[in-house]
């Protein structure tokens, strides 16, 4: 008998609202069945005719259904008559139906500006990320840029100490020797060491003006005399008692490069 008075309604002017009693019908109805079906689609041609476009596309956006299909549009049909219920049961009951499109439609504009803010909240946490990376970025440069500084200044205070201080003990002229000469005749250990990193940062061959062959070879005899002089400095420092003939043999040693192309200005 319901289903009868229900399709009886549904055969009714468009804009005429169904009552909690009917919409609660539809929402129990089988989308499976035949006679169901019949139904189901009436109202669903009913909610196209009455509900605003926006309406109808947020709903079958929230339920995810493809309305290409009987029961897809059943299914549609039957959470229509369960949003309906609950704008009635909300508010002051049936008399309020009425009310349907306008909230309907304040809802799409709520939704719409909702997801405009998100989306603009996204966009601004991404700049954050960007700014954050760039600002680590700069951070690094101005350290790499400070221990550059940092180091420059300790070297010149080497020379400048070198120069004004009284000599130590006599040298035995080995810091004139080829070899010697490329790692700046370093009369100390602690000058070896600061020649040999002003040496590299001039040396590499990221940044060597000699051809990538040519700078590769230079760099890696750099590191190697430093080695060697380093690990042997207690007899090669010029202030170790040598005799005539070890000066020579140091003094005519080759070298593969010029000492002067390490340290020309």
């Amino acid at each position: 008998m319901e289903l009868q008075q229900l399709e009886t309604a549904l055969d009714l002017e468009v804009n005429q609202p169904l009552n909690a009693r009917f919409l609660n019908v539809i929402v129990n109805l089988n989308p499976l069945l035949g006679e169901d079906e019949l139904l189901l689609l009436s109202y669903y041609k009913k909610v196209r005719a009455t509900w605003s476009p926006s309406a109808i596309k947020n709903l079958q956006k929230a339920t995810g259904l493809k309305l290409t299909s009987k029961l897809n549009r059943c299914r549609f049909a039957i959470e229509a008559a369960k949003l309906q219920l609950q704008f009635m049961q909300s508010e002051e009951g049936e008399s309020n139906y009425s009310r349907i499109r306008e909230d309907n439609q304040t809802i799409t504009s709520f939704s719409v500006e909702a997801f405009e803010v998100e989306k603009e909240l996204q966009v601004a946490k991404e700049q954050i990320k960007l700014l954050e990376s760039q600002l680590k970025e700069k951070e690094s440069q101005l350290e790499s840029q400070s221990e550059q500084l940092k180091q420059s200044e300790n070297f010149s205070v080497l020379l400048l100490t070198n120069r004004l201080l009284a000599p130590g003990l006599p040298l035995n002229g080995t810091e004139e020797s080829p070899a010697m000469r490329i790692l700046g005749s370093p009369k100390t250990l602690t000058e070896l060491s600061a020649n040999y990193r002003e040496l590299i940062k001039r040396e590499h061959p990221d940044v060597s003006p000699f051809d990538q062959d040519e700078a590769i070879n230079r760099f890696s005899y750099l590191r190697s005399l430093y080695r060697i002089t380093r690990e042997h400095w207690q007899v090669l420092k010029p202030t170790a008692i040598i005799t005539v003939s070890e000066l020579e043999k140091r003094m005519e040693a080759p070298v593969p490069f010029s000492p002067e192309s390490f340290w020309a200005a």
